[in-house]
């Protein structure tokens, strides 16, 4: 092989291929004859995919000790063929009774059954509609509960927000005339099995309702790699531990997650990542799905701290493995 041809193999390995300079290390350390340009191209794809294959199955400590190849199937196919999370397609009613987002969302079908929602000028829920739904009591706000907020309105409560979000965002709801009615679609949804239903509405509200609607922080944190922290509940859920402990694996896992957030609300003020993982995932995803049971530090409203364990319904809802065809 002449020096032209030698550059030109060196650079399939570096630039063609695409590989980092330290996985591109390990390559040549595993095949030192890779360097030294003793393979053909087709040999030397071959041997590149097999490396990259063993590597992708190997544990990371950084995901906590899954592998990147189980890692891609959380973050593009959380539920799909090989993935460690199974999600139980039939739970049962007592268990989806335990999940008080979607028990509001049924609520809201049944009251839009009975024809449109009329929505304010500004194009609300109507008050009487959004009292309805917080004097359930199934969710409940701090400043709401403490008094800092007096009124219950669409604009004061996140979870309303989040309601009206998701039922817009299916195909069963419409807006039209400044009302809220039934599509074709949704009069049908009423007569299918509930855990069809909620598994909709789950589906919605992890992959299509954006979470930084509520709190309007320009960040991926939360939601990004939702599935991963359902993973790390599984793991550590059984114990009591606050909040941010999961939030810093979330982080540990993807650093591009851990610069502030520059606050929309406040200028010059930066939020913690951290802060906005205990609004999104911990608060308004997992508490609101039932998943956890949340346990404020203090009485303050303002409190930062937040313990939370995993609840009793997890595991009828999921079940998780660390190695494929081992479900635990």
């Amino acid at each position: 092989m002449n020096s032209q041809d030698y550059y030109i193999y060196s650079q399939i390995i570096t630039t063609v291929m695409g590989f980092a300079d330290e996985i591109m290390r390990e390559f040549l350390d595993a095949h030192p004859d890779a360097a030294r340009g003793r393979w053909s191209q087709e040999e030397l794809n071959q041997k590149l995919t097999a490396f990259m294959q063993n590597r992708n199955r190997k544990p990371v400590a950084g995901f906590d000790g899954l592998s990147a190849e189980q890692m891609h199937l959380l973050l593009n196919d959380p539920f799909g063929h090989g993935s460690i999370i199974r999600r139980h397609p039939t739970p049962a009613d007592t268990t989806i009774d335990q999940v008080p987002f979607f028990v509001l969302i049924e609520i809201l079908y049944g009251m839009l059954s009975n024809g449109p929602i009329k929505l304010t000028p500004k194009g609300n829920l109507p008050v009487s509609v959004c009292r309805e739904l917080y004097e359930r009591k199934l969710l409940i706000q701090d400043d709401i509960q403490k008094g800092y907020t007096k009124k219950i309105s669409e604009d004061n409560v996140a979870f309303i927000q989040a309601l009206k979000a998701c039922i817009l965002i299916s195909p069963d709801v419409k807006k039209r005339g400044n009302a809220l009615s039934l599509t074709q679609s949704g009069q049908k949804s009423l007569s299918k099995e509930r855990n069809i239903l909620f598994w909709q509405v789950f589906d919605t509200y992890t992959t299509q309702f954006n979470w930084a609607y509520l709190d309007h922080a320009d960040a991926q944190i939360g939601q990004f790699g939702w599935a991963y922290s359902i993973y790390l509940l599984h793991r550590y859920g059984a114990q009591e531990k606050e909040a941010g402990f999961y939030a810093s694996k979330v982080i540990q896992a993807f650093p591009h997650l851990q610069e502030p957030v520059p606050s929309t609300r406040i200028v010059g003020f930066n939020l913690e990542p951290a802060l906005i993982y205990r609004w999104r995932f911990v608060e308004h995803f997992a508490g609101w799905f039932g998943l956890i049971e949340i346990r404020k530090g203090t009485n303050d409203v303002f409190d930062r701290q937040a313990i939370i364990q995993k609840a009793a319904i997890f595991s009828e809802l999921f079940q998780v493995s660390a190695q494929k065809g081992s479900v635990k």
